[in-house]
């Protein structure tokens, strides 16, 4: 049976040490688990010493936040690589999922997951916060701007408003977003924003949602969402045709295949902006 183990820096580890590591490799179960540091670093210096390893068979890892990978075959034969394989998540995918199981917490009521979330160190709840409800807290500015200053708009303090790369962090919004996409694509309809957030009233929009939208948009397209000038300008044959392309070798290698290997791009290029952000699947 496969075991699958994650090095998310963010999230409370489901392992937390080497003998519950074992106790796990030794079920019949498949299982998907957050390991500790204690199982990082004895992992990592088993492989020092091997990297054949019996007792790992089957078992998967992803170290450093999805930037590593170590895979053990039928018979504990490892192999190392940085691709990111079809069964990596992302930390926010697994903390919305196999981690609220692993913990006990997919069914419980409101007022007592509160209550865990409490009960942890005040860095180690604004981590689990950032991930479970996607606040994007490490880009807020710690030093808020005065009411004055918040209402100006343009350029505040010689600091650029060009907008950044976002990662809303949910296959399913991914899905919803890449459906609206290829529905007005295949219709010779520009995407505009509206069409792809399914938002009439952008004004209504959340700016996290907006910026999301955006960055999968310029991944996928190469270009931003056509703006009213775009679309005043007329010809939306010509503007969808390459991106019907695009959504084709996207469905060939697969649409969460795809999304995985968009994320981790995204987080790699941290504060980047939008327009000078570009991906290309390995698989493309």
């Amino acid at each position: 049976m496969t075991h699958i183990f994650y090095e998310f820096s963010s999230l409370k580890p489901g392992v937390p040490t080497v003998e519950t590591l074992m106790e796990v490799i030794n079920s019949s179960e498949l299982t998907s688990f957050v390991i500790g540091a204690e199982v990082v670093d004895f992992v990592k210096k088993a492989l020092i010493v091997n990297t054949t390893i019996g007792s790992f068979r089957n078992c998967k890892f992803a170290f450093d936040d999805g930037a590593h990978f170590i895979e053990f075959d039928g018979k504990g034969k490892s192999k190392r690589y940085d691709e990111v394989p079809d069964w990596f998540v992302s930390p926010a995918e697994f903390a919305r999922s196999q981690w609220l199981i692993n913990h006990d917490l997919a069914d419980v009521k409101a007022t007592q997951f509160i209550d865990v979330l409490m009960s942890y160190p005040l860095k180690e709840r604004r981590a689990h916060c950032n991930l479970l409800f996607g606040l994007d807290l490490h880009k807020v500015n710690a030093v808020p701007a005065t009411t004055s200053e918040a209402s100006k708009p343009g350029n505040k303090n010689g600091k650029t408003t060009k907008p950044r790369v976002t990662d809303l962090g949910s296959f399913e919004l991914f899905c919803q977003f890449f459906s609206r996409m290829k529905t007005a694509v295949f219709a010779d309809e520009f995407p505009t924003l509206q069409v792809l957030t399914g938002i009439e009233n952008l004004t209504k929009a959340p700016h996290s949602l907006k910026q999301g939208i955006r960055t999968w948009f310029k991944a996928i397209a190469d270009d931003l969402p056509p703006n009213n000038k775009r679309v005043e300008a007329g010809n939306a044959v010509l503007f969808c045709a390459p991106i019907r392309e695009q959504i084709q070798q996207i469905e060939a290698i697969g649409l969460e295949n795809y999304y995985q290997g968009l994320s981790k791009a995204i987080a790699d290029a941290g504060e980047q902006f939008i327009a000078d952000f570009s991906y290309t699947h390995p698989g493309a």
